[in-house]
């Protein structure tokens, strides 16, 4: 049985809002969501890391983009503002699934909502290699120190969404060709009749 048009893109459309809302469940981790974050800290001070800030027993860091936390620790706060682009991946991938959506309804769109689904993986490919960086470097010198580090929910939401974007390629590429296939048809019909 063929693969139709809008059921490669009903498949694609989904992966791409599963993906998108890990995206923004990540990018509002802590301080915005306390029990979504990169990093755990099991010490007195129970601190947790997010994209924006990080949170503690004592209190939050004030939202904001790039952070610093103990110097000898996590000290580089363009590699935390960097974070930003899972912000910005959700976003581009929230343009993506209202494209796809589009695209089911109109044909012309297919070929926009398959390469704005490549530029988010783009994107994903990026923030998840800034994420595994940042918080890979962060978890090794966390673990020197003896602060015994847990990585958390949006570490593994971030590497699952890209994930899901890349896995929704193939099918927005399968049905943006089978849209240009029934177009065509369409408009040879149309010259006959």
């Amino acid at each position: 049985m063929p693969l139709f048009p809008s059921t490669a893109m009903a498949i694609t459309c989904f992966l791409v809002l599963v993906a998108t809302i890990f995206f923004w469940l990540s990018a509002f981790s802590t301080p915005y969501i306390h029990s979504i974050w990169y990093i755990h800290l099991r010490n007195d001070d129970d601190v947790k890391f997010g994209t924006f800030g990080w949170c503690s027993a004592f209190g939050c860091l004030p939202h904001r983009v790039g952070y610093a936390w103990h110097p000898e620790i996590l000290d580089n706060t363009h590699l935390t503002g960097s974070l930003i682009l899972v912000a910005i991946t959700a976003g581009v991938g929230s343009l993506a699934f209202l494209s796809l959506v589009h695209s089911m309804y109109d044909l012309v769109s297919g070929a926009g909502s398959f390469f704005l689904v490549l530029l988010t993986n783009l994107l994903a490919f990026v923030s998840t290699l800034l994420v595994l960086v940042c918080w890979g470097v962060a978890h090794h010198r966390f673990n020197k120190a003896g602060l015994e580090p847990r990585y958390g929910a949006a570490f593994v939401l971030v590497i699952l969404g890209w994930l899901l974007y890349l896995l929704a390629i193939p099918f927005a590429l399968i049905g943006w060709l089978a849209i240009r296939r029934d177009r065509h048809i369409v408009e040879r019909r149309r010259v006959w009749y």
